[in-house]
């Protein structure tokens, strides 16, 4: 460390010595602005934009400074003399000595104006300050050339019949309503009140641009024809819907006694009360695949619960054996030269063909072959 006797012992060197010292520093032709970085107390002056900047603060390794701040020149202060632009609001707190202005650009003080306008008297007018005109009155002023008002009272609305021109066409004498249609009534003089009546009747076509909305109990249409733009009606539209809350909801055609289309809970599905008659060439589908048609079952259907049926006239059976009981054999394979017997009641057998020579007899009530002629016994 040096004492302050030998750091003024080194400046005075410094002084005398023949090289010339310099600081960092840009060239004018260079970018404005600060350096990127200075070191702690290091100098450097910008040329373009006449800034002297100084390096605060140590940010630790190597001595970086903290920050770079600008501490002089013309590029960052105001100076004393010359034409100098400062842009941005600037607070002064102490008297501010602005020239007399001379133009509408320049600036002035407060001191001047006041001194300009305590020259400025308005004369007194004898105008009584005041609210003028009310709902049988009228104001009325008197203005001079210069904009004063000189003069201002009220006037009594007052127009007699005479004054009044084709007052019988441009007057309202009597307003009636149509029956079911517009209600009038006069609550008062000059106070006439439009309203529709409790049941409102339109004899033409009335025309909704907006949504209607019906809150009643019923809504009636005698129409000859009704007109539905939208592709879905939708009901049962409760709050909370539910399979319940839709329970009954279809559609009713009344005749001679009521047609009904309606979704019944108990059952989930859709119930009519009536038959189904579908036009030539349409058929019943499931699932997109054909069920039923007016001749033919779809090749889909393989199952079935028919307990009689008419004519088979053509077809292949591929089912399970048919029993003697009901014309079949119960039996589902033959080898050459089997035959078919009555082996027990409602019951059919197979008996294979015998070897050569043999032939049938019985024995214990059902055939049998035999290569044996027995004489028997007596």
């Amino acid at each position: 460390m040096f004492t302050q006797s030998q750091i003024h012992y080194l400046m005075e060197v410094i002084t005398k010595m023949a090289n010339t010292i310099r600081i960092k520093r840009r060239a004018s032709g260079g970018a404005a602005g600060a350096p990127a970085s200075l070191e702690n107390a290091e100098l450097a002056y910008n040329e373009v934009d006449d800034v002297l900047y100084y390096g605060k603060g140590s940010g630790g390794a190597g001595g970086t400074a903290t920050t770079v701040e600008a501490v002089a020149g013309a590029g960052a202060y105001l100076t004393l003399s010359g034409v100098q632009t400062v842009t941005g609001n600037k607070t002064f707190s102490g008297l501010v000595l602005v020239p007399t202005p001379t133009a509408n650009t320049h600036a002035t003080t407060k001191a001047y104006v006041d001194s300009a306008v305590a020259g400025v008297t308005l004369g007194n007018t004898a105008v009584t300050a005041g609210s003028y005109g009310g709902a049988g009155t009228v104001g009325t002023f008197t203005v001079q050339a210069d904009g004063r008002l000189t003069a201002a009272g009220n006037t009594a609305i007052s127009i007699t019949a005479s004054q009044v021109s084709d007052r019988a066409t441009n007057l309202v004498t009597g307003l009636t309503g149509t029956a079911n249609q517009i209600t009038v009534s006069n609550s008062g003089v000059g106070a006439v009140t439009v309203s529709l009546p409790a049941d409102v009747t339109i004899s033409n076509t009335l025309t909704i641009t907006g949504d209607l909305v019906v809150n009643g109990n019923t809504t009636t249409l005698n129409t000859a024809t009704l007109t539905v733009e939208d592709k879905n009606i939708v009901l049962a539209n409760v709050a909370t819907p539910t399979d319940t809350t839709a329970d009954g909801a279809g559609f009713t055609i009344k005749g001679a006694t009521d047609k009904t289309l309606n979704w019944v809970d108990a059952t989930d599905a859709w119930t009519s009360s009536e038959n189904f008659n579908l036009l030539t060439g349409k058929i019943f589908e499931i699932n997109g695949t054909s069920v039923l048609s007016s001749t033919t079952l779809g090749s889909g259907v393989t199952g079935s619960s028919l307990t009689s049926v008419g004519t088979i006239a053509t077809g292949v059976w591929n089912g399970t054996a048919i029993g003697a009981v009901y014309g079949g054999t119960g039996l589902t394979s033959y080898t050459t030269g089997d035959l078919v017997y009555s082996s027990a009641t409602n019951t059919l057998a197979k008996l294979g063909i015998g070897s050569a020579g043999q032939f049938l007899k019985v024995v214990a009530g059902v055939p049998s072959w035999s290569d044996t002629v027995d004489g028997g016994t007596f």
